[in-house]
C-alpha cells in the first residue's frame, strides 16, 4: 500500500515540476521581444543629422535595454558632412545610453562616392557624438588606391578620417590603360580630408617612406 500510494504521489508531483519549470522557462523569454522588419530612425536637431537603422530581425532585451540587430544597415544623412551607410553582421544599441556597437564584417560606403569604402571588424559609436571610434585594422579603397592602417576615428561633421600606422598605395595609369608605376606611402599617421579629398601623412621623429615603383612597359 505504501508503494502506491508513493507512486501515486510521484505521478501527481511530476507534471507539478513541469508545469513550473515551463513556467520559468516562458518568463524568461517574456523579458525578450522578436521582431521582424525593424526600423528606428533618429533625427538630431542640433546637428541636422539623421540616423536610420533598419534590419530583417532584432531584439529587444527589457532586462538591460539592449536592442540586438541581425544583418544591420545603418545610414547616416548628415548636412554638415558625408553622407554614407554602414552594414554589418551584427549591432548592438543600448536604447537608453544611445551606444551602439557594430560588428562582423563592417563595410561603410559613401552614398556619393559609388568606389569609396571601408571594411573593418568592429566601431564603437556614441550617438549623440559625431565621432566613430574604430579600434581594429582598417582596409579603406578607392580610385585604384588601398590604405591599410590599425585603427582609427572618423569625425562624421567635419568628414576627418584620423588613422594610425598606415601603408598607402596606389597603382598609376597611363593614357593607354596600362599600369605605369606604383606609389607606396608609410606613415605613423595619416588624416583623409574627405570633403576635399586630400590626404595628409605624418609620422614621429622620421620621415615619411614613399617609394615610387616605376614598372618597365615594353
Amino acid at each position: 500500500m505504501k508503494f502506491q500510494f508513493y507512486f501515486l504521489l510521484l505521478l501527481t508531483i511530476l507534471p507539478l515540476i513541469g508545469c513550473e519549470k515551463d513556467n520559468k522557462s516562458n518568463t524568461q523569454l517574456n523579458y525578450k521581444s522578436y521582431i521582424n522588419d525593424f526600423e528606428l530612425i533618429q533625427d538630431n536637431k542640433s546637428n541636422d543629422r539623421r540616423i536610420k537603422i533598419t534590419s530583417p530581425q532584432a531584439i529587444i532585451d527589457s532586462t538591460n535595454n539592449d536592442i540586438e540587430i541581425f544583418q544591420s544597415s545603418i545610414e547616416i544623412l548628415n548636412k554638415n558632412g558625408q553622407d554614407f551607410q554602414v552594414k554589418s553582421g551584427n549591432s548592438i544599441l543600448n536604447n537608453l545610453s544611445n551606444y551602439i556597437k557594430v560588428f562582423n564584417n563592417v563595410d561603410i560606403s559613401f552614398i556619393d562616392k559609388d568606389d569609396y569604402f571601408i571594411n573593418t571588424n568592429s566601431f564603437d559609436w556614441n550617438l549623440r557624438t559625431s565621432i566613430i571610434d574604430i579600434d581594429n585594422p582598417l582596409n579603406i579603397n578607392f580610385a585604384d588606391t588601398n590604405i591599410v592602417a590599425t585603427n582609427g576615428i572618423y569625425n562624421i561633421d567635419s568628414s576627418l578620417l584620423k588613422i594610425d600606422n598606415t601603408e598607402f598605395n596606389r597603382n598609376v595609369y597611363n593614357s593607354e590603360g596600362k599600369e605605369e608605376y606604383k606609389i607606396k606611402i608609410k606613415s605613423d599617421f595619416a588624416k583623409w580630408f574627405m570633403n576635399k579629398n586630400t590626404l595628409e601623412f605624418t609620422s614621429n621623429d622620421k620621415q615619411v617612406e614613399t617609394i615610387i615603383d616605376i614598372l618597365i612597359i615594353k
